[in-house]
């Protein structure tokens, strides 16, 4: 079963200065990563709840997908996000049973540089790319608060001055949500929620809930913008004609909203707040290595 998001992938041209933004400005501290040892990668990674965002740069252009320099190319920013399973095996089969073409499950592994090691199964939608608008699906060989400390490189995660607790939901941004919605369903197994309008920031949007219950994946499709207070780089419009069918943005629960934009304040981040369902905190990608972050109290 596919049950939360394992991870979310920010793709930077320059690592230590994304780590540094993500720490200093953003109060979300990194506390593992290390060099993969095929596709030419590293990484840092920033545990929220049982879900982490993974700083990815290129370490060996000669080994990394040409999808990925392609994307690094027009800046940083996602790239992906990436679908926990607790039965690899059962979740392929069943995707490969309604048609769809999977790669995996294959094996992974990291070292970090203090020597722990962790591992996984992964399988893939179509193609075994890091970028692409199709999560690929993941299975560690820890859970729990295991998995934490193995991601953390070997300590317990952190505490984020900023107070996020968890990732509540991944938005991808599509041009048109009724064919996306069936898709994904086809694809992921997920039933679509009715489609709901947001005026806030121009949107129209389907849910899957997934089965922790804890968390969304959401795809969304512009609307009118007429009342949306978004600058330009942040609007979804914006987004989807950039990037296309892509990962548009993460939302992350605060315990306090007050206390989040207060630590924002304090350290010049500029924002967006917004009324939606409940009052949002919207971080623009020109603040975040180009990745959009909303805030809401949870």
């Amino acid at each position: 079963m596919l049950t939360a998001f394992d991870h979310i992938i920010i793709g930077v041209n320059d690592l230590p200065k994304a780590d540094q933004i993500f720490a200093e400005r953003l109060g979300l501290i990194s506390s593992g990563g290390g060099n993969h040892p095929s596709g030419g990668t590293a990484n840092r990674i920033i545990v929220i709840g049982d879900t982490y965002l993974e700083l990815i740069a290129v370490r060996a252009q000669d080994e990394a997908q040409q999808s990925m320099l392609t994307r690094l190319a027009q800046g940083d920013g996602y790239m992906n996000f990436v679908l926990a399973s607790d039965d690899i095996q059962h979740d392929s089969r069943a995707m490969f049973e309604r048609g769809v073409k999977v790669i995996g499950p294959n094996e992974g592994s990291l070292k970090s540089a203090n020597g722990i090691s962790r591992s996984w199964q992964r399988t893939d939608v179509e193609r075994p790319d890091l970028t692409q608008h199709y999560p690929f699906i993941i299975q560690h060989d820890s859970s729990g608060e295991e998995r934490q400390r193995r991601l953390a490189g070997g300590n317990p995660p952190p505490s984020h001055p900023l107070g996020a607790q968890k990732v509540l939901s991944a938005t991808l941004a599509v041009s048109d949500l009724s064919e996306a919605s069936q898709r994904f369903q086809r694809i992921y197994g997920f039933a679509p929620s009715t489609p709901r309008q947001t005026t806030a920031w121009g949107a129209e949007v389907v849910s899957f809930v997934l089965s922790d219950k804890q968390q969304r994946l959401e795809l969304s499709a512009p609307t009118a913008e007429l009342q949306v207070k978004l600058p330009e780089e942040a609007r979804l419009a914006t987004h989807l004609h950039t990037f296309g069918e892509s990962l548009y943005r993460i939302t992350l629960g605060v315990k306090h909203f007050a206390t989040s934009q207060h630590y924002l304040d304090i350290h010049k981040v500029s924002y967006t707040i917004l009324q939606d369902e409940q009052p949002t905190l919207w971080i623009g990608p020109d603040q975040t290595s180009g990745a959009l972050i909303v805030l809401q109290e949870s």
